[in-house]
Formats: structure tokens, C-alpha cells, sequence
């Protein structure tokens, strides 16, 4: 198990989330984990992925405060 090297948590509606930054032998990554209803998840971010993760939750956390989420047409990927 890798040490956290930095640790950040959040707190909303029934969910709690913890950030942690670590680090292995391939590098940096995130480690984003969810408690919703007693079951924890859990997802990994590689270093190099991490910019390109916050530019899409910029763009989503925009849409959404703009209201503009509904007139979204689907995903050309």
C-alpha cells in the first residue's frame, strides 16, 4: 500500500470523498475514493491524466452552473 503524501476530504449531501495524492514506483497518481451508505469505491488517477480530469470537471462544474447542461447534444467519442 502506497502512503498518502497529501490528503484532502469532501463532504456533500450523504457522501463523503477523499483525495488522496500518492505515490509508486510508475509515479504520481490520485486516488479519489467515495462513502455513500457504508460501501466505499474507489477510482485511479495516473499524474499525467490529472490535468486533462480537471479540465473536464471545469467544463461540467460550468455547464451546470450556467444551466446549460440539458442542451448538451451526446458525446462524439
Amino acid at each position: 500500500m502506497d502512503p498518502e503524501i497529501l490528503t484532502e476530504k469532501v463532504a456533500t449531501q450523504n457522501k463523503k470523498f477523499l483525495v488522496d495524492l500518492k505515490r509508486n514506483e510508475n509515479g504520481y497518481y490520485l486516488k479519489v475514493s467515495e462513502w455513500s451508505n457504508s460501501k466505499k469505491s474507489s477510482i485511479f488517477i495516473p499524474a499525467e491524466g490529472v490535468g486533462k480530469m480537471i479540465e473536464v470537471l471545469r467544463k461540467f462544474q460550468g455547464l451546470i452552473q450556467d444551466g446549460e447542461v440539458t442542451d448538451i447534444p451526446p458525446s462524439q467519442n
